[in-house]
């Protein structure tokens, strides 16, 4: 009788204890590893693939030129230097400044589209597309100012190149104007947020100057600053 009854209270005791284990398994579960649910959006280059590819084709073309303008400044050293002495720093250096206030301005406006801020994106677009027609005029004065000179394509190597590569990339300028002012229509509409393809444009145009500007700053070194 005793070693019955030990059996059975070790048996209801062993029950008890596999039924409290099944209920903290059960209604008590163990803490999981903390995993962060945040969805995050993925990375993506902005503007679509033909901007680049133009982008890419634009670069190689004006390599070339760059490439044609040292190996003629091999050849003619003294009529290079004597060009490059006759530059207008002043213009050169305001032109870059004009550029380069443009390019932050555009910076600023693409993530204000973004944001659906359409007032502020297009007080930025404003201001970029004036300082491109400036410019555009103060290009227009020092051409004006070094033909009075008598620097004309015909002078020198030097000139004829100056004046063939900023014509080149005047032409990059204005089309880059004309694309801000669809960039600016395209910002009007943003009570509900851009849709895709507005926001795509939007990038298009604004990685389109910023090519703009770069291909100047390597214009003003070639032209303006290399000795």
């Amino acid at each position: 009788m005793v070693v019955a009854s030990e059996k059975g209270w070790r048996a209801m005791h062993h029950t008890k204890k596999s039924n409290r284990s099944t209920a903290e398994d059960v209604g008590e579960p163990r803490p999981a590893q903390r995993q962060d649910d945040t969805v995050r959006p993925a990375r993506r280059i902005p503007g679509e693939l033909g901007i680049w590819v133009f982008v890419f084709t634009d670069l190689l073309m004006f390599s070339a030129y760059f490439g044609a303008f040292m190996y003629e400044r091999g050849n003619n050293r003294q009529e290079f230097s004597d060009g490059r002495a006759a530059m207008r720093t002043d213009f050169g250096l305001a032109n870059t400044f004009l550029l380069l206030t443009a390019s932050v301005l555009i910076a600023l406006a693409v993530p204000a589209v973004r944001d659906s801020v359409g007032r502020a994106a297009r007080g930025y677009l404003l201001g970029a597309g004036a300082c491109g027609v400036l410019f555009v005029v103060n290009k227009g004065f020092e051409w004006s100012a070094e033909a009075a000179a008598g620097h004309t394509p015909q002078s020198s190597v030097f000139f004829q190149m100056y004046y063939v590569l900023t014509g080149i990339h005047l032409l990059h300028v204005v089309i880059a104007m004309v694309v801000i002012v669809l960039m600016w229509r395209r910002t009007r509409p943003l009570d509900g947020g851009p849709d895709t393809q507005q926001l795509r444009f939007i990038e298009n145009g604004a990685t389109f100057w910023h090519l703009t500007d770069a291909l100047w700053i390597v214009l003003f070194t070639l032209f303006y600053l290399v000795r």
